[in-house]
């Protein structure tokens, strides 16, 4: 069974992007396009990692990690990483506050990067690339 990365983004041009490179590197993708939306596919689907926007309408991408490190502690998961992503200034991320993501990437996503940050916390696909 391949492993399921979640990529959610209120951008769908941009969430059929990243969707199509997880793809590529021999995930599954399911994707999400509001916090919402994500909220609820990570309790069903059960994604061994999350690629978060965090500019979104209705909540943030920290307000949805914020509710994934909940469910976690409330259902007694294993960690699921989340990479946010972002077009926002390395400084941002100086603080968090109180939500612990893993990683974040800078938009445009690239390839490359976004295959190396995953396999750093997913390992290789399980499937061939395509």
């Amino acid at each position: 069974m391949p492993k399921t990365i979640l990529v959610v983004d209120d951008d769908e041009l941009i969430c059929g992007l990243v969707k199509r490179f997880v793809e590529q590197g021999g995930y599954q993708a399911i994707t999400a396009f509001n916090g919402p939306s994500a909220i609820a596919k990570y309790e069903t689907e059960k994604p061994d990692l999350v690629v978060l926007d965090i500019a979104m309408p209705e909540l943030s991408g920290l307000e949805v990690a914020k509710s994934i490190r909940a469910i976690q502690q409330r259902d007694q998961r294993p960690h699921t990483p989340i990479i946010l992503l972002t077009a926002y200034a390395r400084s941002f991320f100086v603080s968090t506050g109180d939500v612990r993501v893993d990683s974040y990437l800078t938009k445009p996503v690239v390839f490359e990067q976004l295959m190396e940050h995953i396999r750093r916390f997913i390992g290789q696909a399980e499937t061939p690339p395509v």
